[in-house]
């Protein structure tokens, strides 16, 4: 009976976590890039079982997960029974596995705040849990917790592509979910309430998803709360859909990681190699976030936004800037955009070449571009 149930749930995280590319072809989207869009879809795969069998981990269960990622072979299944497990170290993936939750299950794990350091001007990169060099890794059904009061990354993802991350729980970490050189991913159904630490300044920055650099990444029906950035998007054919950010400083930001910004727990200094474009970014809620909704900056270019929701930001629901300081450092104007906003949305428009239909201008005579 435990194995048919185990089946099922083993059943949905396969289906969701395999993927095909469809063929679809926005406005400002060239027909032969079409392909390079990676677009889950459950009914195109069968379900998929490793060779090996599963391992369970108990309630209760303490540093036994890298045990059991070494011990299980490529493919295999971790299995997390309901209740707390804990781990006083990084836990490094460097195989591909699929770590799944029971119903309640919550997985504590040691990793630091990473303020910026002053030596070399970058933020080192603390990850609880760093999935390395494994693609085709799953993380399902999990509650991710910090076993101290706050946490670093959550999810390090580097060098894994066709991994997957889905409905997962993550609180009280800096970063969520970070993507380096991890192309088509899908990240789907995880609530991610970020840690406060940015607020009382304890550390500069504090996303929910950072898609850094990995390439048609597929970000959907995710609700992100209390970041500096709730969804970052970089590189190239990427897909937004679906989610909720709220609460956050910016809901939603179409832009680059700066280069050399962040380093890996390899030592290796990282930023994003291109700014946001031929994003699809549509359906998604972005409100009640303490300044922009939607924010295109940066050199984001060629991206799509369409039928997404707004409402109650404190400066705009979008903005499409120019050159800028506002983060204090050059940001280059974003261009090339395609922007359709619902009745009484607020749009400012300071990029060049974008097409703006629908919602409320500002003035921008009156409320000059920066």
């Amino acid at each position: 009976m435990k194995k048919l149930r185990f089946s099922a749930l083993l059943f949905w995280g396969t289906l969701t976590f395999f993927a095909c590319l469809k063929e679809q072809n926005p406005a400002n989207t060239p027909a032969q890039e079409d392909k390079n869009y990676f677009v889950p879809d459950m009914k195109t795969f069968s379900l998929s079982r490793s060779s090996c069998d599963w391992t369970t981990l108990p309630a209760g269960s303490a540093d036994a997960l890298a045990e059991a990622i070494a011990n299980t072979c490529e493919g295999g299944v971790i299995y997390l029974k309901s209740g707390i497990h804990t781990e006083s170290q990084s836990v490094v993936i460097q195989k591909s596995v699929k770590i799944v939750g029971e119903a309640g299950a919550v997985l504590k794990v040691q990793s630091e705040l990473s303020p910026v350091d002053t030596a070399t001007g970058n933020i080192p990169v603390h990850a609880a849990l760093h999935i390395l060099n494994a693609p085709g890794t799953l993380i399902q059904d999990i509650a991710i917790e910090p076993l101290g009061s706050d946490g670093g990354a959550a999810i390090l993802i580097e060098n894994a592509s066709q991994s997957a991350v889905i409905h997962c729980n993550i609180t009280a970490h800096q970063f969520g979910i970070i993507l380096e050189k991890s192309d088509r991913i899908a990240l789907m159904r995880n609530t991610i309430v970020v840690s406060s630490a940015w607020q009382t300044g304890l550390v500069s920055d504090a996303h929910g998803i950072v898609v850094m650099n990995g390439k048609s990444a597929y970000v959907s029906d995710n609700d992100i709360s209390n970041a500096l950035f709730g969804i970052w998007a970089c590189d190239k054919w990427g897909t937004c859909e679906r989610n909720s950010t709220h609460e956050n400083y910016i809901g939603i930001i179409l832009c680059k990681v700066p280069n050399g910004s962040m380093r890996l727990p390899g030592g290796q200094v990282t930023g994003a190699e291109f700014s946001a474009t031929l994003w699809k970014t549509r359906q998604n809620h972005s409100y009640n976030n303490f300044d922009a909704g939607y924010l295109i900056i940066d050199g984001s270019n060629n991206n799509l936004l369409e039928n997404n929701d707004g409402g109650n930001n404190a400066t705009y629901d979008y903005e499409i800037v120019g050159d800028s300081y506002r983060f204090g450092f050059f940001t280059p104007f974003a261009f090339d955009n395609i922007l359709y906003a619902k009745p009484g949305q607020t749009v400012k428009n300071c990029g060049q070449n974008s097409t703006v239909i629908g919602g409320v201008a500002v003035d921008t005579g009156v409320d000059v571009c920066q």
